[in-house]
């Protein structure tokens, strides 16, 4: 009986873990999708997000975290989507919450939604988000208005969001110019096996 208590015990940290890697992820894999769904400049709406709703955790990698909310200027995570439909419901008389992977505000834009539960799901929040950011894009033509002005419209604030969005856009083309470096590394011998044969092919 005490075995199975502990395997049930070990299971759930094993499956809480496995949960919380998958959100780890959920934001960066939408915002791929839509970035080029939407013919986004690579990697901007994965920076976008990352300046939003970025958190270390696990001693993993800064990545995007789904159950973010902010109120009044102040990052609240949540373990559990159903957490953060739950303090969204409870606190409807703050007009102005920050809400998922995008940080999309109530204030402004719940009225798109129909309901916190669809708001705060990653793929309806990162959808929308993309679509906006193109929609500014569009009018202002201009990708430095389109980021500034999807954070406020305020120049002071735009200028400080632009410089962590360029901050993090660029951090992420550096990641994937070394990855390439260290796939040529380690491929070499192959990459060399496969130039030559196409040389004497050539010939």
């Amino acid at each position: 009986m005490r075995e199975n208590k502990v395997l049930l015990f070990l299971f759930a940290i094993l499956f809480c873990s496995d949960l919380s890697s998958k959100s780890l992820n959920t934001c960066n894999f939408y915002t791929e999708k839509f970035g080029k769904k939407f013919n986004l400049p690579t990697n901007l709406l994965t920076s976008i997000s990352l300046v939003e709703s970025g958190i270390k955790k696990e001693n993993k990698n800064f990545s995007s975290w789904p159950w973010t909310l902010n109120v009044e200027g102040k990052p609240i995570y949540f373990d559990r989507k159903e957490d953060v439909i739950n303090y969204l419901e409870q606190n409807r008389d703050k007009k102005s919450i920050d809400v998922g992977c995008m940080q999309i505000n109530t204030k402004y834009h719940l009225s798109n939604f129909d309901s916190f539960a669809q708001m705060i799901e990653p793929e309806e929040n990162v959808r929308y988000a993309a679509i906006f950011l193109a929609k500014l894009f569009k009018r202002h033509k201009s990708w430095n208005k389109a980021i500034s002005r999807y954070h406020s419209s305020h120049p002071n604030k735009q200028r400080k969001y632009l410089k962590k969005v360029y901050s993090f856009w660029n951090n992420l083309r550096q990641k994937k110019i070394v990855v390439k470096k260290e796939f040529v590394e380690k491929n070499r011998d192959q990459i060399e096996f496969f130039k030559n044969v196409l040389d004497k092919e050539r010939i």
